[in-house]
Formats: structure tokens, C-alpha cells, sequence
């Protein structure tokens, strides 16, 4: 794997070729032209795909959900001003171009060899999909799967339940590891064309999904852990997956561009508070002291009118703020793996090591994957000790920070650290644990959208999804 994803100066190229409309949904009409198969590249589909990922890995919202993040100016964000979210691009955007690097490679194979051999194009476009039909229905629950991308055949796809596209996901993994062969792969921004880190992406998602299911399907958990673990084995602990952010503004990191209009995120009071608690190393990396006193001070979280001045709280640290190919847009790290099986262990899944072992791990190379010194890391990894799940969440918690979704997923798993909704939440009424179908799936798909409440609840954000049983 990749010690970090090198950035390509081919994104730049076909970036302009990425059109995305969020008005109405198709569910993925692929408007193949028979005449013309290769009227769209398949090598552009695929970095188009790609692109969308800061979506998932540099999103501000669930920073907010998980606490760490806290508002200055405009606060409804972290007060949860809004319950109801649209999945429509995802269809019209990256899946849409994901379905149809199938249907030509499918239709017209010896026509779009300049994406790569058939085999690998397939193979890429299914763990892609499969990426962004994990974030989905982990997000909103039931959503289209089995009768979306077909166009205008199915206009009003029905929602599949979160089981039923965990297991079709984990089958279609394993098939697209399959189908990878000796050719190439082009338009990949990721791993550039290296189909080993395709076989690791395809495993990375395979033992997160083992690891949801584990309080509701043990058995296949396990069995679907063991099976990623073959893979992912031999990780080494500079094995971090960062999305290729480049330096020009158009496609830098997104924290970046959001202090270039105003000052209105930083770090939480509990959040900042943890950190020196704990006297932890990454502090300076993640934060700088408030200018007024010197010292780490985080913002309360969710306050209606905090009335601070901004040197009287800590700001993000400058790699997070100036630098636009800096933190907020990893994809996966080592931590993430060590914690995994930390946590597996607990469960009684393996006899690799050994509980806080794995912890310390993941704690060291996460302390030198922000920045921290290599004899720093591992002296504060070794006064880690852990007793509970409780243990291993906490350190997840702060490994997370400002990684998107995937953190506010882990913290629902766990439920830990406790946090309480703020008292001037505006929606909900406790910490989100789901996003809410926006208004326009209730109205253009009623039928499905009732049968999708009927079967996991209100379509609310404290509605639990399948496997959040805690």
C-alpha cells in the first residue's frame, strides 16, 4: 500500500468534464450512445468517480454529530438545523459514472481499452461503488440499490434494506477481486494503477462492514474480519490512504477554502480539554493556543450565540487552515486498521497480539501521522492502558478528528464518549444518528418511501440504523 497518495496533474484535466445536478433524480440513466460508445471516457469516469470522495472524507457535518468540531459565527450547523439530506447526486454523479464504466466495458469491451483492460476497469468501478453505497446506507438506511442506476426502466426504485446491500456488497467485493487482472488502469488518481491498493481497498471495506455487523451477525462478522485480515496482514504502520488534494485552488483540501471567507470553526471544549487532559502530542498539530492566554481553549459545543472573540479560543492549527493538501482527507489509516483489531480481539475474533497492543499501535502511528515525532509517539502510546471497549473507543474518537463520516460512523458504533445534544438543538432530540430523506423522496417515490419508514422507523435523525443496536 502506498505510504500516501501521490497527487496527479491529470485530476486538473477532467475536472472540467465533472457536471453534477442535485435538482431532480434518475436513479443513473447512462444515455449510452450505441453509435458512439466512446463519446465518454471511461479513464475520465472513473477520476470523476474518484473526486467525489472529499464528499465523504472532509464533509464538516459530522464533526459537528461527533463533537469535535465547534461553531464561532453561524451555528446552526452544530445545533443540527438540518435533519433531512439529498442522496440525489450520488446517483447522477459518481455512481451514475461508475454504472456506466460497466456497461461499456460490458457492451463495447474492445472499444474503451483506453481505461485499462476490461477486467480492471470493472473491477475498480465495483469497489468504488461499493465505497459509496457503504457511506450511503450508513447515512439515511434503507436507500435504492437493487433497482437503482436503471434509468428510465425504474424511475421509482424501492429502498433495500441495510442488511440486504451489506451482504450484496460484500459478495460484490470479493467478485471484483475476481475479475482484476495483469493489464492496466487508467484515470486512476488513487493508486495509479497499482491493482494491489485495489485489492487492499476492497478488504479495508470489507472489515469495516464486519466490524458494524458485529453486534448483530457475529458469525459473519467474524468470517468476513478473518477474510479482510488475510489482506490486510501485512500493513505496516505507514500505511495511510490521503485523498490527492493539489495545490491549486480549485482542488485543494476544502478546510483550506473554508477559512479563505470567515473564521467560524474550531476546535470543541471537550475535545480540546481530552487532549490536555491526557497530555497528548497531537494537540500543537491539531490546534493552536488562544492568542489572549496563551493556553488551549476549545469552544463550547452548540451554543446559540457563543459571544467569544477570537483570541479567546483556539483556532485549527495552520496545516489545517493554510495548507490545501494537508489534514482532513484521509481515506483510511493504519490507526484505523490497529484499532480494528484491537477491537476484534476484544470480541475473542483472533489471537494476533493482544488488546492494548493494538491500541498503542494505532495510537503511535496516528500521534506521527499528525506530525508528532517518532520517539514522542511511541513514548505517550506506551502509557495507554486499556481495560474496556470503552478504552479503545475514546482513542478512536481522537484518531478521527475531522475525518468525515467515517468518525461519526465509529462513534455510533461505540456510543463513547458520552456526548448530549446541545440546548439550543434546533431538530432531534438527542445526538444524530442517522440523516433524514430530503422531502422530494417522500413526494417523487411515496410508495417506496413509505414502505422504507414502515420498515426502520420515522425518518427522523434519531431513527437507529440496522446494525446500531446499542
Amino acid at each position: 500500500m502506498n505510504k500516501l497518495i501521490n497527487k496527479v496533474g491529470v485530476l486538473a484535466i477532467v475536472f472540467s468534464l465533472f457536471i453534477v445536478s442535485c435538482e431532480t433524480v434518475d436513479f443513473g440513466d447512462e444515455n449510452v450512445n450505441p453509435n458512439s460508445p466512446t463519446t465518454k471516457k471511461t479513464d475520465a469516469l472513473l477520476t470523476n468517480a474518484i473526486t467525489w470522495m472529499p464528499n465523504v472524507v472532509s464533509s464538516v457535518t459530522p464533526n459537528y454529530y461527533v463533537q469535535t468540531v465547534s461553531d464561532v459565527t453561524y451555528t446552526t450547523g452544530s445545533r443540527y438545523s438540518t435533519e433531512f439530506f439529498s442522496y440525489d447526486s450520488y446517483y447522477t454523479g459518481p455512481l451514475a459514472d461508475l454504472n456506466e464504466i460497466l456497461m461499456l466495458n460490458e457492451n463495447y469491451p474492445s472499444e474503451v481499452l483506453g481505461g485499462g483492460s476490461n477486467g480492471n476497469q470493472k473491477a475498480a468501478a465495483h469497489i468504488m461503488m461499493a465505497y459509496y453505497y457503504l457511506h450511503m446506507t450508513d447515512r439515511w438506511g434503507m436507500i435504492p440499490y437493487s433497482e437503482a442506476l436503471k434509468g428510465s426502466e425504474n424511475t421509482k426504485p424501492a429502498h433495500d434494506s441495510v442488511q440486504s446491500i451489506y451482504n450484496s456488497l460484500l459478495s460484490n467485493l470479493d467478485a471484483a477481486v475476481s475479475m482484476m487482472d495483469n493489464g492496466g488502469l487508467n484515470g486512476d488518481i488513487l493508486f495509479g494503477g497499482n491493482m494491489n491498493s485495489w485489492v487492499t481497498m476492497a478488504a479495508v471495506l470489507k472489515m469495516r462492514m464486519a466490524m458494524r455487523m458485529a453486534d448483530v451477525d457475529g458469525g459473519t462478522a467474524q468470517a468476513k474480519f478473518l477474510e479482510a485480515h488475510s489482506v490486510l496482514q501485512n500493513l505496516t504502520s505507514s500505511s495511510n490512504w490521503h485523498y490527492p488534494y493539489l495545490t491549486a485552488d480549485a482542488f485543494d483540501n476544502p478546510w483550506q477554502d473554508r477559512f479563505e471567507t470567515r473564521y467560524d470553526f474550531v476546535p470543541s471544549k471537550k475535545f480540546v480539554a481530552h487532549l490536555v487532559d491526557s497530555s497528548d502530542p497531537r494537540l500543537p498539530f491539531m490546534a493552536n493556543p488562544a492568542a489572549a492566554s496563551g493556553t488551549y481553549v476549545g469552544l463550547e459545543y452548540g451554543l446559540e450565540n457563543p459571544g467569544v472573540l477570537e483570541t479567546q479560543i483556539s483556532a485549527f492549527d495552520d496545516s489545517i487552515i493554510y495548507d490545501g493538501t494537508g489534514q482532513g482527507g484521509w481515506i483510511f489509516t493504519y490507526a484505523e486498521f490497529a484499532f480494528m483489531m484491537a477491537e476484534a480481539y476484544e470480541r475473542g475474533w483472533h489471537s494476533v497480539g493482544d488488546t492494548q497492543t493494538w491500541v498503542r499501535l494505532g495510537v503511535e502511528s496516528s500521534c506521527v501521522r499528525w506530525g508528532v515525532s517518532s520517539s514522542d509517539a511511541a513514548a505517550y502510546a506506551a502509557t495507554i492502558n486499556v481495560s474496556s471497549m470503552n478504552d479503545i473507543a475514546m482513542e478512536v474518537w481522537v484518531d478521527m478528528f475531522l475525518q468525515g463520516y467515517e468518525g461519526w460512523t465509529q462513534w455510533r458504533r461505540f456510543d463513547f464518549p458520552v456526548l448530549t445534544p446541545p440546548e439550543a438543538a434546533i431538530t432531534g432530540t438527542g445526538v444524530p444518528v442517522r440523516n433524514g430523506y430530503s422531502q422530494l423522496v417522500a413526494s417523487q417515490n411515496k410508495a417506496s418511501y413509505d414502505a422504507a419508514v414502515a420498515a426502520q422507523g420515522p425518518n427522523t435523525q434519531d431513527t437507529k440504523l440496522w446494525w446500531d443496536t446499542k
